[in-house]
Order: C-alpha cells, then sequence, then structure tokens
C-alpha cells in the first residue's frame, strides 16, 4: 500500500524469510561462516540456536544460496513432529529419491546411504537441515544420531545441522543424548539486535527494497521500535511495516516516533512487542548524537580543568582519558573494543574502568562472545558489588546465559536484575521474564522442581570451568 509513496520496489520489512534482505551483523556473519566451515571440513554435526525471530530459518535460506548446487545436496525438513521412519522417508523425498512407502528402518537407512556414498564418488557434500529441532522427539533425535555413523574410513557421508531455540540445548545435554551433544563441533547463536544495529537493520531493508536514500526514520523513533521490539528482528519487521503505513496515511516525509506509537497501539497484544517500552524508552548506548554530546562535555570539562591550573587533570588517569575519549568516538565496534580492553586491562584504577567494563561486555556480546562476555560481568561484579553498572551488568549476564542457552542459569540472573535496570530494558525483561515462566512451566510438566534453580548464587555471573582468567580484579569492597 505504502511502497509507490516512499518509491519502493517491494515491502522491505515481509516477515516471510528471504535471503535477500539478510542483515550481515557480527553474530550472524560469524554464524554463517562457523557452518560454512563445519561442512566444508565435514566436521559431521553443527548446531544454531536462537530466541524465536532472531533469523535462523532466514540464515538457513541465506546459508543454501550461498552453497555451490553442483557440489552439495541439500535436505531441509521443517517438520519437527515425524518419528522416526518418517523422518527417513522425508530425507529420501527431499535428496530427490522419490516418495517411498516402506516402514522398513533397515531398508530406508540403507537406501540413503547408497545414495550418500554414490554423492561422495561424484565430488559432493550431503547435508540435512532440520529447524524447528527444539520439537525433536527423543526417537528422531537419536535417529539423527544413527545418521552420523553413516561414514567411510575418512569422512562422515551427512552433514547435519540442527536448528532451534534455547531449548534445544537443554534438549540434547540430557544424559540419554549425551552422545548426540558430543557429537556436535560448531555451535552458533544469534542474538537480539543492539540499538546500533537496530538502525543500521532497518536502512539496509529499506535499501535492500529501493529506498536509496529517500525514506528516513527518525532516530527517537528507531529507539522506541527498538525499546517495543527488544531487538527482535521478527518483531522489528512487524512494528516497522506498521510505523511506515502510519506515516502514509499521514502523508509524512519521514517516521516519526508518533507513527511508531501508532504502529505499536495497532499491534497491541502481540506476542513479545511492548507498547509501555514506548513512553519511556532507554538512553541510547552509542548513537552519533551521543558520542557528539560526550565528546563536546568531556572538550568542555577539559577547558575548565585546564583554566583551573590543571591540578585536577595531572590526578586522573591521563591515557584512561584519552583511551576513553577514543573509546566513545571510535568508527567501528571492533575498535572501541580494542580501547575499552586497554581500559579495563591496564587502568584499574581510572574513573572510567566501571563503564569500561560494561561497554566491554555489551561489544563482547555483540559479536556473539558470551563466555567472554561473562568473564567481563564477573570483573565488574566484583570489582564493583555496589557500582552504578550493577543493574545493568546483570541483565547483559542475564543476555548471555540466554544465548549460551543455559536458561535455568540464566533466569536465576534475570530474577537478580533490579526494579530500576528490569525497567530501563523493559521490552528485552518481558521477553526473558516470558522465557522463563515458560521454562518453569516445562519443569513442572516434567516432574522437575523450577524453583529448585533459585538456590543458585545469584550475586554475582557463573563463569564456565575452564575459561581463561579475566582481567585482575582489584580486591572487593567489603
Amino acid at each position: 500500500m505504502y511502497e509507490q509513496y516512499f518509491g519502493l520496489s517491494e515491502k522491505p520489512f515481509a516477515l516471510t524469510p528471504n535471503p535477500k534482505f539478510v542483515f550481515q551483523s557480527d553474530q550472524y556473519r560469524v554464524a554463517v561462516e562457523s557452518l560454512r566451515y563445519g561442512i566444508g571440513q565435514k566436521e559431521g554435526f553443527m548446531l544454531v540456536t536462537g530466541a524465536p525471530g532472531t533469523g535462523k530459518t532466514t540464515l538457513c535460506r541465506d546459508l543454501l544460496e550461498k552453497l555451490d548446487p553442483g557440489k552439495f545436496r541439500v535436505a531441509l525438513l521443517f517438520n519437527p513432529f515425524l518419528n522416526g521412519v518418517e523422518m527417513l522417508q522425508a530425507l529420501l523425498s527431499e535428496f530427490g529419491l522419490g516418495d517411498t512407502q516402506s516402514t522398513s528402518r533397515k531398508e530406508l537407512l540403507d537406501r540413503l546411504n547408497t545414495y550418500l556414498l554414490q554423492q561422495l564418488a561424484n565430488g559432493r557434500t550431503c547435508i540435512a537441515i532440520f529447524d524447528e529441532a527444539q520439537h525433536l522427539s527423543t526417537e528422531f533425535l537419536e535417529q539423527i544420531r544413527v545418521l552420523s555413523n553413516l561414514e567411510t574410513e575418512r569422512e562422515k557421508l551427512i552433514q547435519i545441522v540442527l536448528v532451534g531455540q534455547p531449548e534445544l540445548l537443554t534438549l540434547i545435554r540430557t544424559p540419554q543424548m549425551a552422545q548426540l551433544d558430543q557429537r556436535v563441533s560448531v555451535r552458533c547463536t544469534l542474538t537480539h539486535l543492539s540499538r546500533d544495529e537496530t538502525g543500521r537493520y532497518l536502512y539496509h531493508r529499506l535499501n535492500v527494497a529501493g529506498a536509496q536514500g529517500r525514506v528516513r526514520i527518525q532516530e527517537a523513533a528507531v529507539r522506541l521500535i527498538h525499546a517495543a521490539t527488544g531487538g527482535v528482528p521478527r518483531l522489528i519487521n512487524l512494528a516497522t511495516d506498521r510505523a511506515l503505513l502510519a506515516c502514509y496515511t499521514a502523508q509524512g516525509k519521514s517516521v516519526a516516533p508518533e507513527h511508531v506509537r501508532q504502529a505499536l497501539a495497532s499491534l497491541q497484544g502481540e506476542d513479545g512487542l511492548d507498547a509501555s517500552a514506548a513512553v519511556a524508552s532507554p538512553t541510547l548506548l552509542t548513537t552519533p548524537g551521543g558520542r557528539r554530546a560526550w565528546w563536546i562535555g568531556g572538550a568542555a570539562a577539559a577547558v575548565l580543568l585546564l583554566a583551573a591550573g590543571g591540578g585536577l587533570w595531572f590526578g586522573m588517569d591521563g591515557r584512561a582519558e584519552l583511551l576513553a575519549w577514543r573509546a566513545a568516538r571510535a568508527a567501528s565496534t571492533a575498535q572501541a573494543e580494542r580501547l575499552y580492553a586497554s581500559i579495563a586491562r591496564d587502568h584499574e584504577g581510572s574513573r572510567h574502568h566501571e563503564n569500561a567494563l560494561l561497554r566491554l561486555a555489551q561489544l563482547q556480546m555483540a559479536r556473539g562472545s558470551h563466555d567472554d562476555a561473562l568473564r567481563t560481568i564477573e570483573t565488574l561484579a566484583r570489582d564493583y558489588p555496589a557500582g552504578w553498572a550493577v543493574g545493568e551488568a546483570r541483565y547483559w549476564g542475564a543476555r548471555a546465559r540466554f544465548a549460551q542457552g543455559d536458561t535455568a542459569a540464566a533466569c536465576v540472573a534475570t530474577r537478580a536484575i533490579p526494579t530500576d535496570a528490569a525497567q530501563a530494558k523493559a521490552a528485552d525483561y518481558a521477553v526473558m521474564t516470558r522465557q522463563c515462566d515458560a521454562f518453569a512451566s516445562r519443569q513442572a510438566e516434567t516432574g522437575s522442581s523450577a524453583n529448585g534453580m533459585a538456590t543458585a548464587d545469584t550475586t554475582r555471573p557463573v563463569v564456565p570451568a575452564g575459561s581463561a582468567t579475566p582481567p585482575t580484579p582489584r580486591d572487593s569492597q567489603p
């Protein structure tokens, strides 16, 4: 409806997974390259997890487009509610061997094995991708494990990719799935987009749809979209599509906050969207305007200090001041991360140390290094147990555990987030608590005690055993 008004060739925020619109965030690029490496090296088992709407299905389709059809044969299965025999039948059909009426597991496996050997002889690699794998039955997963036994003396005959929500990790970590879990050699995680990434994501999709810079979304509108959606790509698409419609109806020149509010009002009750977050959107972590304001304020403060004789300046850590100034104006997230890491490692006495640890953890999360982020958050918790950043640090610690698929620990951490931090992250916090409620319900259904999680230590993040030593913290305050 609004495409012609904005000069677009197609809808930029359709909900269907379309590789044409893929946004190459750092974590997405890492996931795709990890899968391509695993497939190229014939690692056998690969795992992709992420919350609903984070782009897992799109990643699968994008991966298929990147693979040379002359060298690869791919079976993509979307129905997780099959038994072991039905799965083998579906695989044979997806590989183009026609529908089969046989219900003999041995006959089906023999036929599949023959096909895989033929493809290997012809220089082709066979891949089976199972989407929505968190719903797979134990029988289905056991049949997948059996598939991984199809091999020659040198290599696996079939590469298997399991794609699902974080509950998939819990599923394969059960004792009966231990053999399957041990065979997973590549693990990738897709998480929500940061606010900066949300803005780039919006303009990327607009430009792919032919905007060529003609469509503008005001910065305040971008903040509202992120606050209401929590950075979930599917929800961003839903909210922004309605916001463009509201702008078109009002014959506006750019998408403004009021258009986003109208969009959210029309989507009231949509699962995952938080319309209340648009009322008081939290401050941006890093935006061009924010960096300018920080730089101007910092420059003014420096002038005042120098005018006062410079005594206070020399009482500061001058090197850390310079690093913090450069980090706030960094041209890339990688550069910012290096600068904040330098402050965190070498300038523990600096007034910027606490902020540097928090920003470093956020940047590590953004590129998918969740273990690194948890180590940094642990250092922050030890050094500043009553600091200003403790609430936000607990929030990011919970996000990191969700991204790792450790839902039990993530829910413990979520409950420990202070009220003010939860309110500032209202959209994300609502999504996290819903995930925890659903997890508790599943635990209750299986006879487990979800309340037992509350006995875990919630005062500081848990670092996985064997992790590298974090920056040496100062002695904790009493």
